[in-house]
């Protein structure tokens, strides 16, 4: 928040002594730009610190150019925006620097939306580009340089950097995930376009921000209703409260410019708790921001609340029915992620070397595995319920892996020892074994019997029991010595034991 506001006061003052605009048409592009760039996670090399931060000026610039044409050309603005959002997709399959890149077009799309629906469509967009890419510019250089100096004043680690997608087999037929994921987006967003300006007019963006949030990110189709669901109720959530906000504060005051930096803040906080608190408040501060552009949320509340639905409904179902990607394939993929950061970490600890990135890269890989396998969760429990039984899935591999979260933090706050090898050999075995899980898992180095390393090869051999489920069409029981005792995902503060 220290970068955003940053941001925003730059933003304020280019657009008072040099544009000579209102400030909030600088300044409110400023916000979402800082917002969402602090969220990209930090730690690349110079060069492509340098690349991310021209290609933001460069979206920042065009974002406005964008942004006039939906407002004046809506099929000529909308086949543009539908390009760059699955070309953005679509381009992650060519590595980690890539990706990084492309997670910088979402950000600059959901500006282009604001700046259609907002007093910045009306303006001549050439002089405005210039000064929005430098509003871009400055805003990488906020938050990059509040991380920096976080980063010294704490001594913590920032982020680690995404991992390189795995190249994917030659002997794989049909199109990628990330390819899947990319034409689903154009067909969602394509859909919502349509559908946008032929119910809704003028105020289209809402139907279009709706699919466009509920198709980025989920992988599989549990992932993408869970979430479809979280995030539509939360962005309903989100245009009531905003409603609530402008009918006892002034939309065009101060006083909402303040409201909205809470509401961003808040809406941060409560992300680690579920996402539809985190929906709940960008669409509340997206509301917000157009109320201040003059578009009052109590009179399109209820245009609003149907444009948010139907645009979660198109993604949802397109992202079920077309090409879907099988959560079993997604979880099978972030197994072996998570494998791979938790033999860097071991690996890390056997050289004598700092521990804090590899530790952060494994809670990043084991919270994308959580994702995974949370919609498989709620099914489990419902089956429960009702008493009926369910055999392994890879979901249930996902769950017994996760399992060993608790331990590794363990692991990591203790001293390396001797049996730690060991583990390692079992982890190379494992990572084999989810590469081609019809063969048979050789015999697994015998588990250690002091803790923490012992919880950590008790979870693995229940991860190992759970293997065969990633081979197609196999779905084994249980054995009784395998099941997990507890489906539950481990938080990495709890508490175990350092010794037997």
């Amino acid at each position: 928040m220290v970068a955003v506001l940053g941001s925003f006061f730059t933003a304020v003052e280019i657009a008072r002594l040099a544009a000579g605009y209102p400030g909030a048409v600088l300044g409110v592009p400023a916000v979402i730009f800082a917002f969402t760039v602090s969220r990209r996670p930090g730690g690349e090399p110079v060069p492509q610190k340098v690349m991310a931060a021209v290609a933001l000026s460069v979206l920042a610039g065009a974002s406005v150019w964008l942004g006039a044409q939906m407002a004046v050309h809506p099929v000529i603005g909308g086949a543009v925006f539908v390009a760059l959002m699955a070309g953005s997709i679509w381009t992650r399959r060519f590595g980690a620097a890539v990706t990084r890149l492309g997670a910088l077009v979402p950000l600059a799309l959901i500006a282009a939306l604001l700046s259609a629906g907002s007093a910045t469509g009306h303006l001549a967009w050439w002089p405005i580009c210039g000064w929005m890419a430098l509003v871009g510019f400055s805003a990488f250089v906020w938050v990059r340089v509040v991380r920096l100096v976080a980063e010294k004043l704490t001594g913590l680690p920032g982020s680690p950097l995404a991992q390189a997608p795995a190249k994917r087999s030659a002997r794989r037929a049909g199109l990628s995930p990330r390819s899947r994921m990319a034409l689903q987006m154009a067909v969602a967003l394509t859909a919502a376009f349509s559908l946008g300006h032929l119910i809704f007019g003028e105020h289209w963006q809402w139907c279009v921000i709706s699919a466009m949030v509920v198709s980025l990110g989920p992988v599989g189709r549990g992932d993408l209703a869970l979430k479809g669901v979280e995030r539509g109720l939360g962005a309903m959530a989100g245009t009531l409260v905003a409603a609530l906000i402008a009918a006892v504060a002034e939309p065009h005051g101060t006083t909402s410019i303040v409201l909205i930096f809470v509401v961003l803040a808040v809406a941060t906080t409560l992300r680690t708790y579920n996402y539809a608190f985190y929906a709940a408040g960008i669409t509340t501060a997206l509301s917000m921001f157009y109320g201040y552009f003059g578009q009052s949320p109590e009179h399109l509340l209820l245009i609003r609340l149907q444009a948010l639905v139907l645009g979660a409904v198109l993604a949802v179902v397109v992202g079920w029915f077309l090409v879907p990607v099988r959560t079993g394939d997604a979880v099978r993929a972030r197994l072996g992620a998570t494998l791979a950061a938790l033999a860097s970490l071991l690996d890390a600890r056997r050289d004598g070397a700092s521990t804090a990135k590899a530790l952060a890269a494994f809670d990043a890989a084991a919270t994308n595995l959580n994702a995974s396998a949370r919609s498989h969760r709620l099914y489990r429990r419902a089956t429960r319920r009702l008493g009926a039984g369910h055999r392994i899935t890879p979901a249930d591999a996902g769950e017994a892996l996760l399992a060993a979260r608790g331990p590794v933090h363990a692991l990591a706050a203790s001293e390396p020892g001797p049996r730690e090898g060991a583990t390692a050999e079992t982890v190379r075995l494992l990572r084999r074994a989810v590469s081609a899980p019809t063969d048979t898992l050789p015999e697994l180095p015998e588990p250690a019997v002091t803790a923490p390393l012992a919880y950590l090869d008790a979870a693995l051999r229940r991860f190992a029991a759970a293997i065969p489920a990633l081979a197609k069409g196999r779905h084994p029981r249980w054995p009784a010595a395998a099941r997990p005792s507890s489906p539950r995902f481990p938080p990495p503060d709890r508490h175990w034991p350092t010794s037997g």
